[in-house]
């Protein structure tokens, strides 16, 4: 983590990279400046297709009705379009989220996991 300044919720419609955390050792990445998301596969979780890879981000709502927030101690779920525009939406609900942290590039899980350049 960069910094201190974790968050107990996060918009949508904020910029940055975060690390969204939850009980298990999978780690969410966000790219809202993209509007992506990267799932980083623990060892303890199951995989799913598109592990490790940025894949556009679609929404994002709780399981108490939120949409476009993410909070710690709620549940969501991440709706994505891994074909970028195909609409072939995809979703994964991870477990309840603990931690909501910003994080740099250099942070993240690989060198595959760079998001594009401006």
């Amino acid at each position: 983590m960069t910094t201190n300044k974790k968050k107990t919720a996060l918009r949508l419609d904020e910029r940055g990279l975060w690390a969204v955390r939850s009980s298990s050792s999978t780690v969410c990445y966000l790219d809202l400046d993209y509007m992506r998301l990267l799932r980083d596969r623990g060892p303890d979780s199951s995989p799913m297709p598109y592990d490790g890879l940025w894949v556009p981000l679609v929404s994002v709502s709780s399981t108490n009705g939120d949409v476009g927030v993410i909070r710690v101690g709620d549940r969501h779920k991440f709706t994505t379009d891994p074909a970028g525009g195909a609409h072939d939406y995809r979703f994964w609900i991870p477990r309840t989220c603990t931690a909501i942290e910003p994080v740099e590039i250099h942070e993240l899980p690989s060198e595959n996991a760079t998001p594009p350049s401006a």
